[in-house]
């Protein structure tokens, strides 16, 4: 084994087992700042890779898909209008962590790394004395693609070590997509909580598993399917030709989905040990709980698998949170963007929101307060294997500029966005409504202000 693959390990054992408190180094607080701080509530963020919304039982599915994310959201706040930034992790986590927009933020392309110069949400928890850890296996959410970025610990490597030392030497044949990760991921945060003693704490948790290849072990493997069923089709190389752009038969296409689905009931599974550690350890008690999904899928509703491109499958994600000593339950269908999040835990852990933020707090929509609620979401990807997109979707429409051209879908009469309406066909509530808006949609454009 490398020697700075041994050296992360023992760092990551270290760091589990001691806390990873890394207090030398601090100036001591006075007495009345660290009670000030200590009094504050912990966070912990879940996300969860390719999640779509419309397939979470709460948001409508058919399938039982989600009992436990269902069981937490019913317990506490679920919106039901929350929108990615972008159609994939990179982008999307990134706007989530700075609350800017992916060009803004820079993780734009695998080959792009999330910015050093603006700030981020970890950063700022740990500057105002709360210790920041990480969980994650996604190789897009790496510290070398630059999210480690605030975090006291990140680890982005033990799952990946441990998988691939049980192939004996065959790194090479090593595919992250094709492994189960959620159960190892979460055997690190338990061990890591357990063990932690530093108060208040950020805590920051992903699951891959959700990802492509769909390969959900029994008993989701055959869930919602019929096991009899005998074809090529086995959940792998879905988002490779020739089956990345190239549909196959309905009944393929339903034995895809089934296989997604689950990948997402095990995920939904692996949440609820999580989230049932928590209440076991009291955690409820001191900490804003919040899940959610970083993007969507696609199933060739646009020609393709995968996830590129602004369609609502690809943008809609559940998201739900939970706050200490709240008692408000209930749905909030308000328009929600992955660029509130940031605002929003820091505006719950009582540290200054900065100007660079472009989303805006949720805690006032959350206690019932007027004011606050968008008139749409920005959208944009730009990750390569689609053209560039960007897109601005109200309830009734979405506008979006590509390849030079502005077009719009009508999301009442075309909710599958299947027909374009090209500028100049567009009617005159349609002008009215993209003349407020035609600025974000320009070449040179900007950015939406919170």
């Amino acid at each position: 084994m490398k020697a700075g693959f041994i050296i992360k390990v023992v760092s990551c054992i270290f760091l589990i087992y001691a806390g990873g408190s890394g207090t030398d180094n601090l100036q001591p607080a006075r007495p009345e700042k660290l009670t000030q701080i200590k009094n504050r509530p912990n966070v912990i963020l879940v996300t969860i890779s390719s999640l779509r919304a419309d397939h979470v039982s709460s948001l409508g599915y058919d399938r039982q898909t989600t009992p436990n994310f269902d069981k937490f959201a019913k317990e506490n706040i679920l919106f039901t209008n929350a929108f990615a930034t972008s159609s994939w992790q990179m982008p999307a986590i990134g706007s989530i962590f700075t609350s800017l927009y992916p060009t803004e933020h820079g993780a734009t392309h695998i080959n792009n790394k999330l910015s050093r110069k603006v700030q981020n949400m970890a950063g700022l928890l740990k500057e105002n004395g709360f210790y920041t850890a990480g969980f994650s296996c996604n190789p897009r959410l790496s510290a070398d693609c630059g999210f480690d970025q605030g975090f006291d610990f990140y680890d982005d490597y033990s799952v990946s070590m441990m998988l691939s030392s049980m192939l004996f030497d065959q790194e090479d044949s090593f595919d992250i997509n094709k492994r189960r990760t959620n159960d190892l991921v979460n055997d690190a945060v338990v061990r890591w909580l357990q063990n932690n003693s530093q108060k208040p704490f950020f805590l920051f948790v992903h699951y891959y598993d959700n990802h492509w290849d769909y390969l959900p072990p029994q008993p989701y493997s055959t869930l919602y399917y019929d096991p009899d069923f005998i074809d090529d089709i086995d959940g792998t190389e879905i988002a490779r030709e020739p089956l990345y752009s190239n549909k196959p038969s309905d009944e393929d296409v339903y034995h895809i989905v089934a296989l997604y689905d689950g990948e997402v009931r095990q995920t939904d599974s692996d949440l609820g040990e999580l989230l049932s550690f928590l209440e076991k350890e009291g955690r409820y008690e001191d900490s804003i709980v919040i899940v959610m999904a970083d993007h969507g899928e696609q199933f060739y509703e646009h020609g393709h698998t995968s996830h590129h491109g602004i369609f609502d499958e690809l943008i809609r994600v559940p998201l739900a949170i939970s706050v200490p000593d709240v008692n408000t339950r209930g749905t909030i269908d308000a328009f929600v963007s992955g660029v509130d999040i940031m605002p929003t835990i820091l505006d719950y852990a009582g540290v200054s929101v900065p100007d660079q933020c472009r989303g805006q707090s949720l805690k006032a929509m959350a206690k019932g307060k007027p004011g606050g609620v968008r008139d749409f979401v920005f959208v944009e990807y730009t990750g390569g294997a689609v053209p560039d997109c960007f897109g601005v979707r109200f309830s009734k429409y979405k506008f979006i500029r590509q390849e030079e051209k502005i077009f719009a879908y009508d999301l009442e009469a075309d909710p599958a966005e299947q027909k374009k309406i090209y500028k100049d066909d567009f009617s005159s509530r349609m002008n009215e409504m993209f003349e407020k808006i035609k600025h974000l949609l320009a070449p040179d454009k900007s950015m939406p202000e919170n």
